[in-house]
This record gives C-alpha cells, structure tokens and sequence, in this order.
C-alpha cells in the first residue's frame, strides 16, 4: 500500500472494471517456497493473483488493499479469503509474519521514491528471515506515446516516468537501475523483462524480480 491516499476514490471507481494480467510464475514461487508457506498479496485488487496463488497450490494466504472497492468485488470471486482493509500507510501484522509478499502492479500506483522505499521497509518487516519478495510491474517504453508523457510530468514530480492518466489517476514506469536500487537489501533470485497489457489494454515493458530478504 502506501499509495497516496487521494487515490483511493479513483480505484473505488474503477473496481468493477479494470483487469490486470501480469502472470504468476508458478515455477519460480516452487523454486524457493514450500506449499504451506503464509504469502501476502500486497494490493491484492480485486483478487486474481490470490486466485492464481491458489490454483499453484498456496492455500495459506492473504490479501491486503486500500480499496473498499476493488475488495468488495475480490470477496464476490474468493468468499473464504482472508482479506484485509489497510489505511494505505501501514500493514497491521507483526514483525516476520510471512514467508513470501507479492507486489503485482502496485509499485506503479505508488509513484514517489520515498513512498516506494517505505513500501519495501515495510515488506521487509514482515517477512521472516530469508523471506521472499516477488514484484511484477511496468518498465519505462521507448515508443513516442510513452516518451511524451514521460517528459511532460518529468518537471512537476522530479521523476522520469512518473505521469497522470486523463481517468484521474497518477503512475509510473521504471527503470531498471531504479529498482536494482530499490531492491538492494535484497538478494536477486530471479530476473526476467517481458512484454504485458496494461489495465487501459495497451502494450507495455514490464518486469519480475524475485529477491529473498
């Protein structure tokens, strides 16, 4: 969590709507995590990764969102799901609660450098020794589309890649460097670029780490 607040209402909004489809690498989580291990999906939306996660065979998990929204429609698809409402600052478990922590598409909602690395100070609290981190989320493109907004809200949030949706809602791409930088407290496993759809069903670069604390 740890979005801005202010945008709470938009994803309220757009709950019923928007589909998400960064992939579970089932492999990977196999790779390094037992089946009984306690995962937290860290702005689970409305639920598919949870669905996903099951479907893997991890049954002991939770999701946490800051949208009344987007949980209410998870509720509908995962009725005996634990989820939990947060207030977008903090995660109400105690330190080494979980074994592994999920971020898919939601650095990308979380656009500040400061609010980012408080993100992963607070995943790193709750995981336990030799946790895992696993983030799936949007590279900066090269195309003109991407360069021009790119540049256009380069100035207003100090951030290249950082820009506003006309819905209402503020995002960001990536660099590489960026999350190398983020994710230095961990020690990479994984790493694979890849191509995905946007929730708007446009084309971008996208990435999945998987680091272990």
């Amino acid at each position: 969590m740890l979005y801005a607040t202010s945008q709470a209402s938009y994803w309220d909004r757009v709950a019923r709507e928007k589909r998400f489809s960064h992939p579970l690498r089932s492999d990977w989580l196999s790779k390094y995590l037992e089946p009984q291990a306690l995962v937290l999906d860290y702005g689970c939306g409305y639920g598919r990764t949870l669905e996903d996660l099951r479907g893997a065979g991890y049954l002991n998990t939770v999701g946490v969102d800051f949208s009344k929204g987007m949980l209410a429609r998870s509720r509908e698809s995962l009725p005996h799901q634990s989820l939990i409402l947060t207030d977008g600052h903090t995660l109400p478990f105690k330190d080494s609660s979980f074994h592994a922590v999920l971020l898919f598409a939601t650095l990308t909602c979380i656009p500040a450098d400061t609010a980012q690395r408080a993100l992963v100070q607070e995943i790193k609290r709750v995981l336990r020794p030799k946790g895992l981190l696993y983030i799936s989320d949007l590279l900066l493109n090269k195309d003109g589309r991407n360069r021009e907004r790119y540049e256009l809200f380069a100035d207003m949030y100090g951030t290249y890649g950082i820009f506003e949706l006309p819905e209402g809602v503020t995002v960001r791409h990536h660099s590489k460097e960026w999350i190398e930088e983020l994710t230095a407290a961990f020690e990479q496993l994984e790493y694979e670029p890849f191509p995905v759809v946007t929730m708007n069903g446009n084309v971008s670069s996208a990435f999945q780490y998987l680091g272990r604390s």
